[in-house]
Formats: C-alpha cells, sequence, structure tokens
C-alpha cells in the first residue's frame, strides 16, 4: 500500500514538472516595421507583438515578464486583453522593462498580452542589432524566450561592398571576352553578367538598406555567372580533344584500309598514343559529368597533348611514304583496272594478227 502511494506521489511530482517545462507564452501577432532587408543606422523601427500566455503559478509575485532592445530611445505600450477586453495599459521606457506578476496574473482566464515598441537604430551598430527580446521568468529561471535581431550596414560598409562587386564584375568580363577569343560559348555567363550588371547599378541609387538586397542578388549572380564560364571552358576544352582524336582516327584509318600498314611499328605507335589519349579524354569526360570542372581541363589537356604528339607523327609518316600505289587501297578497283588493261592487249594483238591476215590475202 505504501509502495502505490509512493509511486502516485512521484507520478505526480513528474506531471508538475512536465507542465512547469511547457511552453509559457505563444506568439499569435509578430509585427515588425520594416518587415524585411537590413536597417540602417538613425532609422526608426516599430514593433507589435501579441502572446497568448498561461501563468506557471498564481497568487504569488515570482513570475514576470522581461523585455529588451538594442535600439536607442526605446518606448513601450503594454496592453493585457482578457476575452478580447483591455484591462490593463501601461507605458514604459528604457532598454530593459519589466513586467511584474502583478500586471500579468489574471488566473485562468483568456488574457493575451499585446506589446508595442518604437524606437531608432542606434549609429554605433555594427553588423547587428537586437530589436526585440521577450522572456517569461519564474525567479531567475527563464522558462521561454522569444528574439529578433536585424543586421545594420551602413553608408560606408556599402560603398564598400559595392566596390568590391563591381570589380569583380569588370574581372568577370576580361574573362569572358578572353574565352570568347579561345572559342568558349558564353552566353550562359553573359545572361546571369547582364543581370549582375543591372543590380549593381541599381544599388549605386538607393539608400543603404536596399542597396544591400542589390547587392547581394549581384553578388549571386556574379558567382553562378563564374561558374557558368567555368562549366563553358571546360566544355570546350573536352570537345577540342575529341576533335583532334577524330581527325588521329582518320590518318590511322588511312594507314591501315589505304596502306594497309597495320602492323607496321611506325603505325603501331602512333595507335599506341592514340589509346593513352583516348584515356585522358574519357577521364575529361567524367570529371566534366561530375562537375569537377578544373580536372576535367587538366585531363583534356593531358589527352590532348597526347593526341597532337600522334597526329603530329602521322602526318611526318604520310609525308614520308607519299601516296604511293598500294593495292590493299581498293582491290576489286584495281582488280578491274587490270582486267581492263588485259583486254585492250588482247584486243590490241588480235587486231594486229588480224590486219596481217588480211594483207596475205
Amino acid at each position: 500500500m505504501k509502495a502505490s502511494i509512493s509511486r502516485w506521489i512521484i507520478l505526480l511530482l513528474a506531471l508538475v514538472c512536465v507542465v512547469q517545462v511547457a511552453s509559457a507564452f505563444d506568439i499569435k501577432t509578430e509585427k515588425i516595421d520594416p518587415a524585411s532587408g537590413a536597417l540602417e543606422p538613425g532609422q526608426q523601427v516599430t514593433a507589435r507583438y501579441v502572446l497568448t500566455y498561461d501563468m506557471i503559478t498564481t497568487g504569488g509575485n515570482d513570475e514576470t515578464f522581461e523585455l529588451s532592445t538594442g535600439l536607442q530611445n526605446p518606448s513601450w505600450e503594454f496592453i493585457v486583453y482578457r476575452d478580447g477586453v483591455a484591462i490593463y495599459t501601461t507605458k514604459k521606457t528604457g532598454f530593459y522593462p519589466i513586467l511584474t506578476e502583478f500586471e500579468i496574473d489574471y488566473g485562468d482566464e483568456d488574457v493575451e498580452l499585446d506589446v508595442q515598441l518604437r524606437g531608432i537604430v542606434p549609429s554605433s551598430a555594427t553588423t547587428k542589432v537586437l530589436v526585440t527580446k521577450i522572456e517569461h521568468l519564474r525567479d531567475d529561471d527563464v522558462k521561454d524566450t522569444h528574439s529578433v535581431s536585424r543586421d545594420v550596414v551602413s553608408s560606408a560598409q556599402v560603398e564598400g561592398d559595392l566596390s568590391g562587386q563591381q570589380q569583380r564584375l569588370k574581372d568577370l568580363k576580361a574573362d569572358m571576352d578572353e574565352k570568347t577569343r579561345q572559342g568558349v560559348d558564353v552566353s550562359a555567363a553573359q545572361a546571369k553578367y547582364n543581370t549582375a550588371s543591372q543590380a549593381l547599378t541599381s544599388a549605386a541609387s538607393a539608400g543603404p538598406s536596399q542597396a544591400t538586397g542589390y547587392i547581394t542578388t549581384a553578388k549571386k549572380d556574379i558567382d553562378e555567372a563564374n561558374a557558368l564560364l567555368d562549366k563553358a571552358w571546360a566544355e570546350k576544352e573536352v570537345s577540342n580533344t575529341g576533335a583532334t582524336i577524330e581527325s588521329l582516327d582518320g590518318m590511322i584509318t588511312y594507314f591501315v584500309e589505304n596502306r594497309s600498314m597495320a602492323s607496321d611499328p611506325q603505325v603501331v605507335a602512333i595507335m599506341t598514343k592514340r589509346e593513352s589519349a583516348v584515356q585522358f579524354y574519357s577521364q575529361a569526360q567524367d570529371n566534366l559529368n561530375a562537375k569537377n570542372y578544373p580536372l576535367a581541363r587538366s585531363k583534356a589537356a593531358d589527352g590532348l597533348s597526347k593526341a597532337n604528339e600522334a597526329l603530329t607523327d602521322a602526318n611526318n609518316l604520310k609525308e614520308r611514304i607519299g601516296e604511293g600505289f598500294n593495292f590493299g587501297g581498293n582491290l576489286l578497283l584495281y582488280i578491274g583496272v587490270g582486267v581492263v588493261l588485259v583486254l585492250v592487249v588482247v584486243g590490241v594483238v588480235f587486231y594486229r594478227k588480224k590486219s596481217g591476215w588480211d594483207e596475205l590475202g
């Protein structure tokens, strides 16, 4: 019996702990103006929250709502609603206002807390500012919390970022021009370049917060343009290697089929170099498909070097042996020509003999 009672006591304590660690408030409404984007020093910011909440305990004086902000000259207004009716209103100033249990405890009634804040982004803000932070505490124990911070940009920071992206755009244009001279298709990169250029033009005439958005867009477009240019360059290098191997294959076909030199040591050496070039070419294609563009270009260059070496050997060999005459080139044609020659000779001989017989009588 005592053991059973003990188990019930432990269960009740566990349930109490579960209730106490549950969320103490929920955000029903959250509105911040400006709603998005980076903030500027000196800019006015307003925020409004509507919270629904439950008291962890009642009838005491150990629960509070503690708020904070990094905005300058903050002014706060708090309204407590019960069943949709405003029953308590107070205004506070300062960076860390506190609502006591006396101000927020209305038992188990349906209550909401309306929080309104107005402040100025401080000129000393560097990269971020705390707009609002709301904490529900029991004694010094934080039971629930919610906070919002926003990026802050200054005119000097925007000018530096804008200058940096403008230089990147110039570098991209120079790289595109160079690749165009190499025969690389830069059309995809050009489209991204155009949108980045337009974004930076817009940023140059916008305020700091808007300019930051334009600069972010331009940076993304420039990054994508560089990636597309890198891909197109790799595709061109791999294509060049493939085209050279095709030319080499034509030479090898000439030696093997037209000149019957398949077993010639010089042709065998050319074919060996060709196989090496094909291996590099295959590796280049694999890396191109895997989007490893630098390695694809490296393997393509190795394949092109080996293919060009074999092609040079093939051209030198062809020059040495000349066009020549080879029965292996087209045997049926040669047989046909031979048959015609034989018939001509036989005809001439027969004609002469017949002419001789006619003269004799």
